[in-house]
């Protein structure tokens, strides 16, 4: 499996990569169909007028590849490491349906 870490406006640390890697290790342990992986970390500048502070602007995408589909789970928070977790989370929950159509579709076949 590739796994491609993009940043934008944001530079990727090992500490960030490290995280990564080892969430999408444990959502992938059991699913090795997984061709490729990209994640795009990125943060937006823009502040709030009210509170002068940037809200929700750190910002998690990743694109999962698996035969058949393309998954895409997108989360903001207002750290990186939030926006990562929410991000896996969702990918998590997005990978357990396409295993579970996998397994139905099978027992169709046979």
């Amino acid at each position: 499996m590739q796994i491609t870490i993009r940043g934008h406006h944001l530079t990727i640390t090992p500490a960030i990569e490290d995280n990564i890697r080892s969430k999408f290790a444990q959502i992938t342990k059991h699913l090795d169909q997984i061709s490729s992986m990209q994640v795009k970390l990125s943060k937006d500048h823009q502040v709030d007028k009210r509170s002068k502070k940037g809200s929700s602007n750190h910002i998690a995408e990743a694109i999962v590849r698996v035969p058949g589909a393309e998954l895409f789970a997108q989360a903001t928070a207002d750290d990186m490491y939030s926006s990562i977790k929410k991000m896996t989370e969702k990918l998590k929950r997005q990978l357990e349906k396409y295993r579970e159509s996998q397994t139905e579709y099978q027992a169709i076949l046979s």
